[in-house]
Parts: C-alpha cells; sequence; structure tokens
C-alpha cells in the first residue's frame, strides 16, 4: 500500500476495524491486481496506491463527523489563489465500547489518525505539494484470571514532497521525496515475568519518472532509490541488565524502468514494460522483472485481457497472527533467506451496459512464487528464551489461483455491487509437513460481498452490506500430555484445520437534515453485524487437572459481536 508514493506498513487499526487513513483526506485511489505497470516494485502481491489532494479550493471547507466510537475533522484552506493547506485528524474512544463486548478482561485501546498537506503552484516550475500521515495504536489488556497484563502500541509515520513539472504538451515530470516509519512495541507481563518485543522499519528514498506522450505511443522511463532499515522482533526478557544493541539490517534497493503503451492497428492495445531491480544487503542481487499486458476490444462495451508480470520483493513479512494486531514483523533479504519472486498471470472479461449504469467483469488468475517465507514458531513460544529468526524461517514455494467476478448496476437512487471471488493460495516446504502442499495462512476458498445503497429522497440513505468469508485455516492440536507439571502438544496438519465460516450483516441509515448556512448535515445510525453472528477470530485448547483427571475443551474466541453507532456529520 502506498501513500503518494511511499510505503504503509500497517494500513487498518486493530482487528482491521478501521484504516489508518481519513477519507477526507484522500482524492482517490487505483488498485492493481493484474497488469502492474513496471514503475511499481518491491512487492509480489497487489498495489494499492492512495492520493491526497492536490487541487487549490476556491473556498474555506470543514467536514467533521461526531460519534459515540470516534470523532473525526478535516479542513480545507485556500491561502492566496496559488496556494492551500489540508489537514484531517480522528480520535477514537472505544475502550467502553470493548469493555462491554468483552468480558472476564480489562481492555483499554484507542487511536489517532492525523494528516497534513499543502500544495502550491510555482508557474512554470510546476507544483509542488506535501502531505504527512501519523497514526498510533495504544492497547492494554488485564486478565484478572491469569495474573497477566499486555501492552501493544503500533505507529505509522510518513511525509512526502513532490514536484510535478509539465515541459510543453507531450513531456511530464515527477519528482518525489520520501520518508517512511513503521514501529511496533509488544510487552506482556504473566505473573512478575516482563517480556518486551519490538519491531519496525524504517525508509528513505526517491522516485523520479517522466511520462513522453507521442500521438499513439505513450512512453514512461524513470527510477527508484531507497535506503531501508530493518529491526527484526528484537526480544528483551527483562531479567537483568538489558541488552542495548538493537539488530537492525541496513539495505539499499534501487531500481530502473520503461514502459510503453502502444494501440497496435485498431483490434489490441499492448501495454509492456522492464524493471530492472538491485538490492544490496550482505549480498548483492539484480533480477529483471518483465511486464506485460494486452487489450483486445471486442465492442465498444466490451473488451478482454490478458497480463503477464514478473515481480521481485526484497522484505519479508513474518506473520505471526491470522488476525490484524499488528505483531507482525519483517526480515530482510540475505544470503539465509532470499528474494522473493513471483510470476503472474491473468485473463480477464469486462463489459457494460445501458450508458455505463451497468458493468460486470470476470477475471481467471495464477501466481507462483518462489522463495515464500513461513515462521515456525509464535509469540509466547519464545517467553523464556532467546530466539533465532532465521532459524525459525522456512523457504518455499507457493501458488494462488482463482477466479474473480463482480456485478455493478448505479443510478441516480440506487447503487448495487455483487463481487464473488472462488480461490485457493498453498504453500510448499521441504521441512513442514512432511513436503506437502498445505493452506496458506490467507487462504479463503470463498469470498462473498454485496452492498446496496438505496436514497428514496434526497433527505433519505439506506444502506446494507453483507459480507461472507471461508474460515481461516490454522494448525489444531491433536492430543495434550502431562510431562512433571507441563502440558505438551501434539499438533496435526500444517494448517490442516479450518476456523467457521465469517459472514455479517450491516445495516445503515442516514437523514439528512433541512440546513441553509451548512452545505450538508446529517445523521447516522448505523449497525455492525446486525444478527450478532459470533464469528471466532482465534480457537485454543484449555487443559485443566482437577483432583487426577484432565479436563481438555476447545475454546473458540469471539472479540465482538453486534455493534450499534451513532454519528453526526456536518459540512460546511
Amino acid at each position: 500500500m502506498l501513500l503518494n508514493g511511499a510505503p504503509l506498513y500497517a494500513p487498518s487499526h486493530l482487528l482491521g476495524f478501521f484504516s489508518v487513513l481519513n477519507p477526507p483526506h484522500l482524492s482517490g485511489l487505483t488498485l492493481y491486481k493484474s497488469g502492474i505497470p513496471a514503475r511499481y516494485g518491491s512487492s509480489t502481491g497487489s498495489i494499492t496506491e492512495l492520493r491526497t489532494h492536490s487541487y487549490i479550493p476556491e473556498r474555506i471547507g470543514i467536514e467533521t463527523n461526531l460519534g459515540i466510537i470516534e470523532s473525526d475533522v478535516a479542513l480545507k484552506l485556500p491561502v492566496g489563489q496559488r496556494c492551500a493547506l489540508f489537514a484531517t485528524a480522528r480520535r477514537s474512544y472505544a475502550s467502553w465500547l470493548i469493555q462491554k463486548l468483552v468480558r472476564g478482561t480489562a481492555i483499554k485501546y484507542g487511536f489517532g489518525d492525523y494528516g497534513v498537506g499543502g500544495v502550491a503552484d510555482l508557474g512554470r516550475v510546476g507544483r509542488l505539494s506535501f502531505n504527512t500521515h501519523f497514526n498510533k495504536d495504544s492497547a492494554t489488556a488485564d486478565v484478572y484470571v491469569y495474573n497477566s497484563k499486555c501492552d501493544l502500541q503500533w505507529l505509522n509515520a510518513l511525509g512526502t514532497v513532490s514536484l510535478d513539472t509539465a515541459i510543453g504538451d507531450n513531456v511530464e515530470l515527477h519528482n518525489t521525496l520520501y520518508a517512511s516509519i513503521y514501529d511496533n512495541t509488544l510487552q506482556p507481563y504473566i505473573a512478575s515475568q516482563r517480556l518486551s518485543m519490538s519491531a519496525g522499519v524504517d525508509d528513505v528514498g526517491f522516485r523520479s519518472n517522466a511520462k513522453i506522450d507521442l500521438h499513439s505511443l505513450q512512453l514512461e522511463v524513470g527510477a527508484d532509490c531507497m535506503w531501508r532499515g530493518v529491526t527484526p522482533q528484537t526480544i528483551d526478557l527483562g531479567v537483568g541488565a538489558s541488552d542495548d544493541s538493537v539488530l537492525r539490517e541496513s539495505s539499499v534497493e534501487t531500481a530502473l524502468y520503461a514502459s510503453l503503451r502502444w494501440p497496435i492497428g485498431r483490434s489490441v492495445l499492448l501495454d509492456a514494460g522492464l524493471r530492472l531491480s538491485l538490492f544490496a544487503h550482505d549480498r548483492v542481487w539484480c533480477y529483471p522483472e518483465p511486464r506485460i499486458s494486452l487489450e483486445f476490444p471486442i465492442t465498444t462495451d466490451t473488451k478482454l485481457w490478458a497480463s503477464y508480470d514478473m515481480m521481485a520483493q526484497y522484505l519479508h513479512l513474518v506473520p505471526q497472527s491470522n488476525m490484524s494486531f499488528a505483531t507482525d514483523f519483517y526480515l530482510t533479504s540475505s544470503s539465509s533467506v532470499p528474494p522473493q519472486l513471483s510470476h503472474n498471470m491473468s485473463l480477464g472479461y469486462a463489459s457494460e451496459a445501458f450508458g455505463g449504469r451497468l458493468r460486470w467483469s470476470a477475471e481467471l488468475y495464477y501466481r507462483y512464487m518462489h522463495n515464500v517465507v513461513e515462521y515456525d514458531s509464535r509469540i509466547l513460544d519464545v517467553l523464556f528464551g532467546v530466539s533465532d529468526h532465521y532459524n525459525m524461517i522456512h523457504s518455499g514455494v507457493g501458488e494462488s489461483y482463482g477466479l474473480e467476478t463482480s456485478v455493478a448496476y448505479a443510478d441516480k437512487w440506487c447503487d448495487v455491487q455483487l463481487n464473488y471471488t472462488l480461490s485457493r493460495s498453498l504453500r510448499r516446504f521441504d521441512s513442514i509437513n512432511d513436503g506437502r502442499s498445505f493452506p496458506a495462512h490467507s487462504d479463503r476458498r470463498h469470498n462473498l460481498s454485496a452492498l446496496v445503497s438505496y436514497r428514496p429522497s434526497e433527505r433519505w440513505t439506506l444502506a446494507a452490506t453483507l459480507a461472507y468469508a471461508t474460515g481461516a485455516p490454522y494448525t489444531t492440536t491433536r492430543a495434550i500430555y502431562i510431562s512433571g507439571n507441563a502440558f505438551l502438544r501434539e499438533y496435526g496438519p500444517y494448517n490442516g484445520g479450518k476456523l467457521p465460516d465469517l459472514h455479517h450483516l450491516d445495516m445503515s441509515v442516514t437523514y439528512w437534515l433541512p440546513v441553509r448556512r451548512l452545505s450538508q448535515s446529517g445523521i447516522n445510525l448505523s449497525v455492525y453485524n446486525v444478527y450478532a453472528r459470533r464469528n471466532p477470530l482465534v480457537v485454543s485448547w484449555n487443559a485443566q487437572l482437577n483432583d487426577g483427571e484432565i479436563t481438555i475443551k476447545e475454546r473458540r474466541h469471539v472479540i465482538y459481536t453486534i455493534i450499534p453507532s451513532v454519528s453526526w456529520t456536518l459540512k460546511f
């Protein structure tokens, strides 16, 4: 995920319930799932590019949303005729709600998101813009039964400065300097034992590209250069003097790329490019990354396309959980953990009718990946020992394939969207599961979402969203033994179990108040998970010894069920 070209490493708050970005601060986004342009690298997956405002408003604008869970405000301020400032802020106060949803545990949680940006028209020099973003989460949980406590904090901080210059009518130059910081710290306290784990990523980079319009042929050339510092999960057991030396992995990543977009006759549109990436850490890697996409218009409203991308990724995400707890950390590619490579292929179809109001599409995709990583330990496994991450990392191959379909209809009074994906995501490692393939943590066989928004009048807006997904895979406990005073587990096949399917229905109603001086004012009532579905996020096995008898029970942990909310929106 990129914000004005700068990587954003933790894009969501706790459990993925809120994004870290305020919508009023954004001007749009572009999602690349296939046919990824050569200007994008450092990833074997999809690219989401987010953009902030770069225009100069005619007058002051204020937008605020006051709710019972969080409140936010956004400001647009013109400064003269050639400059403008933009600012957003959001703060949550959700601890009271979490206390109602989770029993037996005292939880305090809050987050804040802040952004400031600006734009200046420098005439012939071009348009200069800057943007900053900062968000921080803090969570504390006290489990009285086990005399334990856990603190979790994570943050993103990034900034960009861009200069866009037009040379004549055919050449555009784009230059961006950016910095991005991600940091998380987890501190469990069990009885009198303290454990502190911290991790982070720091990036400083520069991007420059030129777009050249030669009428029927469009060219794009550019270069990237980035320094990255990675702090893998550093563990402090809190026993004796602490070791202030922190393992920090420094690396440099550069790339040159060129691409062209060329209509071949009237029936084929060719989009081809080549990215040459170079990475240096304890050794140097260099990979050519070819990209090619062909688009075949069938009629004015229907088209087919096919694409192939090869991509290299030099930063490894090491997942600790299926959930958005921000406890995941990163490792730099090295001689023991080589860079990840992927070959991505897709074949798609899209069409529209009724003047574009009705649109539907389908896309087949296949992705084969080399050097994907798997981590064979979890947070509590290192509670009383010092871990070596590289000894816990396994490198293997993976593949993902499936069919994505979408149908959408939109007119003045109604919006309807239906999306369905049938997919598989598998991994294979020589040292895991006896070399047999197993589902990846992200494997979801079925994924369905439906959205309906209806405006019966100018005063009312009704909306409903239905989401359904196959449950996440996890490694089951086959048996539990007692050795001395400790319980030992025997696990089943790796990721051989599956959580129950996840689904929920969300509904909202908004009444827009009649106003004179305000441009817009409305009251929104929304309900998340209307029928209070208990969607387990994780499964654990609880073993207790009472009077010589062992009782083992499966526990399915549910964080929240039904969540109502009321908010008041004002726009000046």
